[in-house]
């Protein structure tokens, strides 16, 4: 078993830790993450997130102090950048680990855990710069904490140690998510404790918690009062209550349905074993849910889900929380698969499997080629690589290749235990290798850092810079700069540009016309990203703007 948790702890390492820096940032989330930390250190302010020394109080500052710190231990850099999210899933796979080796024994800690990390939605965020990675890992660890004390029968240092910790981690939720740290263990809780006939429970075991967020979460909480009482009016009623309850209002509406799709397509690879799984639960999903243990997963997979579904605004990255269960529940029913030892229809799968990414695998090849030849011609589409992307294009077939060589490995194996092992390992390759494969039509679309790059010598420290908004959070991080002015639209900087010694820096036409006009020197890069917008904006003398930058290829 020692060898098994060192391979794991190994293939952790080099799919989540090593590929970070293999990509540039995506906006929108990541440059964003980037610069909030980036000016946390500029600044010396570790109590008020900002951009573009905005105030920025969409989230509170624990995600951004972890960020910070990453930067400053590993430099400005996109490894940097993402290293607490990768640590953050592992950290949550340990608590996870834990839970199940305390409560349901090594088999199922190991599985648990396989299955977490290797889940595509859970390495997808893992290897993504946004905060609900460390969210998702202080919710695990509080939900580990609060189970550990609830199996406790008698009150004792052990119970009363558990309970401080889901506090602690819960405080730590709050100050990385807000208020979604304490609704979303309340709502596991309390069905689960009811459910257990032990409701009464309710009236005692959250007190010493309590006491515990206090401690951790009070300090920034009354900082940041102090320096911006209108912090909690704001965060608490604009980005908690309106967020959740007026569609209108959503950054991020749709229907109630959403999370079904991405919770399905989250799962794989663990969706192709549906049947297999299932089959570990015949005969024994009574008795399955008759454990604390399995009737605490439910609730924890349920009703979240139920919650994150009622909000009007819905990214897939917040459904994250819900996959720690969701890898407790597949590896109960893969250990039981396991232990009956009757492979059923597990070979039929993988042929199938198999004959997908294998037919797949052609298709790609011949439209590349095809597209390379000259055979199909599409206008403004030159295939899914270009020519001066063989590398990509090659590591893309070599990581299926890999895939479907671990596919009939597992067909050809006798051992089901063996069969499974190879099945999981199969799919790594394509992880890793999308982190240094994502093509340029991608990268042109999602991450500007090539084409700002190629301006960079333009931006002297007098440069007026100008942008629209959705380009700003990567014009500060890769310029470095900290006071660029905004077109048009303020977007997510609404709040901070409406702060009377900022609003001067949102500038509508009239008002880039005026400086225009009136601003020889220093002179002005104006930075837009559509056809429209190049359009919208006022003519100008020669010599007053240097450069409008015009992304025709970033759209």
């Amino acid at each position: 078993m020692r060898r098994i948790y060192l391979l794991i702890i190994g293939l952790f390492i080099i799919l989540y830790i090593v590929p970070l820096g293999l990509r540039p940032l995506f906006t929108p989330d990541e440059p964003r993450y980037a610069e909030i930390a980036r000016e946390l250190i500029v600044h010396n302010d570790w109590v008020v997130p900002k951009i573009n020394n905005l105030r920025y109080f969409e989230k509170p500052i624990m995600g951004h102090w972890l960020n910070a710190a990453s930067l400053k231990l590993f430099g400005e850099n996109n490894f940097a950048v993402r290293f607490a999210s990768a640590l953050a899933a592992g950290l949550a796979a340990l608590a996870l680990f834990m839970l199940l080796k305390k409560f349901a024994g090594d088999s199922m800690a190991l599985w648990g855990t396989v299955i977490f990390l290797s889940s595509i939605l859970v390495y997808g965020i893992g290897t993504f710069a946004v905060l609900d990675g460390p969210t998702s890992f202080f919710l695990t660890s509080a939900m580990t904490g609060f189970f550990f004390a609830y199996m406790e029968k008698q009150w004792n240092t052990r119970k009363v140690s558990a309970l401080l910790l889901f506090g602690f981690f819960c405080g730590l939720a709050f100050l990385t998510k807000g208020f979604l740290a304490f609704v979303v263990p309340a709502i596991i809780i309390g069905p689960f404790l009811i459910w257990e006939k032990r409701w009464k429970e309710l009236f005692i075991l959250p007190w010493i918690p309590a006491l515990a967020v206090i401690v951790t979460a009070m300090p920034w909480s009354l900082m940041i009062h102090f320096r911006d009482n209108d912090f909690w009016n704001y965060f608490f009623w604009v980005e908690h209550v309106q967020r959740f309850l007026q569609k209108e209002e959503s950054q991020h509406p749709s229907p109630f349905w959403f999370f079904i799709p991405v919770v399905i397509a989250g799962s794989i690879p663990w969706l192709f074993l549906t049947q297999s799984i299932i089959s570990g639960y015949k005969n024994r999903c009574a008795e399955a849910f008759k454990q604390p243990l399995m009737r605490y997963a439910a609730c924890w997979l349920v009703f979240p889900f139920l919650f994150f579904s009622a909000s009007s605004g819905k990214l897939a990255t917040y459904i994250l929380p819900c996959f720690p269960p969701i890898a407790i529940l597949i590896a109960y029913g893969l250990d039981n698969f396991l232990a009956r030892n009757k492979p059923g229809k597990i070979d039929l799968t993988l042929r199938i499997l198999l004959t997908v990414l294998a037919v797949a695998a052609g298709v790609l090849i011949i439209t590349q080629v095809a597209f390379a030849t000259g055979i199909i011609k599409i206008k403004n589409f030159s295939g899914l690589y270009d020519k001066d992307e063989l590398f990509k294009f090659t590591l893309v077939i070599a990581a299926i290749a890999l895939w479907c060589s671990m596919l009939y490995m597992a067909i050809s194996a006798k051992d089901l235990k063996k069969k499974i092992i190879y099945f999981t390992l199969g799919p790594l390759g394509c992880f890793f290798a999308w982190n240094a494969a994502v093509p340029n039509l991608v990268l042109d679309m999602k991450a500007p850092e090539r084409i700002l790059m190629k301006y960079a010598g333009l931006v002297t420290p007098d440069t007026m810079l100008v942008s629209y908004k959705n380009l700003l959070t990567s014009i500060c991080w890769y310029y470095k700069r900290d006071n660029v002015y905004i077109y048009s639209k303020a977007g997510e900087l609404e709040y901070g540009i409406n702060k009377p010694d900022s609003v001067h820096r949102l500038l509508s036409r009239k008002d880039l016309e005026e400086r225009i006009q009136s601003t020889p020197r220093p002179k002005i890069l104006i930075i837009v990203e559509s056809p429209r917008l190049i359009k919208e904006l006022p003519a100008s003398p020669d010599g007053v703007i240097e450069k409008k930058i015009l992304f025709q290829e970033y759209r």
